[in-house]
């Protein structure tokens, strides 16, 4: 959020929000959106809004940011007394729940389907499991409002809201112990730096230490034991 303005972060909290999942989970972005036009946008995004009771798709302008740059508009869309639009709030509710998640460190560590290094969170309890439930069972329609691919005119689809919180979640904790000092403190790139790293040869060993820590056992999570260096970017 640099150089924002509260003036802009006020703004910013007034639009609807989607997220866009990617691979990595840190590199999905966070759109602020508003039909009617402003905040001033700098892109635009395909939404499904509803017209004389007919879902239909509308290219409107929008505002992406980085989950990064996003949670200080969406912890403000959160609080009390916001004002804020329902889907901002939404979406501010799904950041509390990861901050909390994080600050409780649950994080496990994995390889993504495209080979990548990603944190994503876990264990979680079943008040955990309890609150996101609660937070999707509430999603506003414009929350999750980007048509799946392939669909249009009568067959217009939403994806499913909880897949969305999900996938946000991880991206929270995927972006967090991203810092120069995580990657100086380690030594390697891998699961510290924020440029993703290509590490299909840690699949195995982020299982394994993902697989102790579901089931409570407590596993140092000491990348340097793999002699592989990581990759930085994707295959090629």
């Amino acid at each position: 959020m640099a150089g924002k303005t509260g003036a802009e972060v006020e703004d910013l909290t007034r639009c609807a929000v989607l997220f866009e999942a990617a691979d990595p989970p840190r590199t999905g972005t966070v759109v602020f959106w508003n039909a009617h036009g402003g905040p001033p946008a700098r892109d635009e995004v395909d939404v499904v809004v509803v017209e004389d009771g007919t879902p239909v798709i509308r290219t409107v302008p929008a505002v992406r940011l980085p989950v990064a740059d996003a949670l200080p508009v969406l912890a403000r869309a959160a609080g009390p007394g916001a004002g804020a639009d329902p889907a901002a709030a939404f979406w501010g509710g799904a950041a509390a729940i990861a901050l909390h998640l994080a600050a409780r460190e649950r994080l496990l560590p994995g390889v993504t389907p495209d080979g990548y290094d990603a944190w994503r969170v876990g264990p979680l309890d079943l008040d955990d499991v309890r609150r996101v439930r609660e937070l999707v069972a509430a999603a506003p329609p414009e929350a999750y409002a980007t048509p799946l691919a392939g669909t249009g005119g009568a067959a217009v689809r939403l994806p499913e809201p909880e897949g969305l919180v999900r996938a946000f979640l991880d991206a929270v904790a995927d972006t967090l112990p991203r810092t120069p000092a995580a990657q100086a403190a380690t030594g390697r790139a891998a699961f510290a730096a924020a440029e993703p790293q290509y590490v299909p040869q840690l699949r195995g060993w982020a299982e394994e230490v993902s697989a102790g820590l579901d089931s409570g056992v407590r596993v140092s999570l000491r990348i340097e034991l793999v002699a592989a260096e990581p990759k930085t970017g994707g295959p090629g």
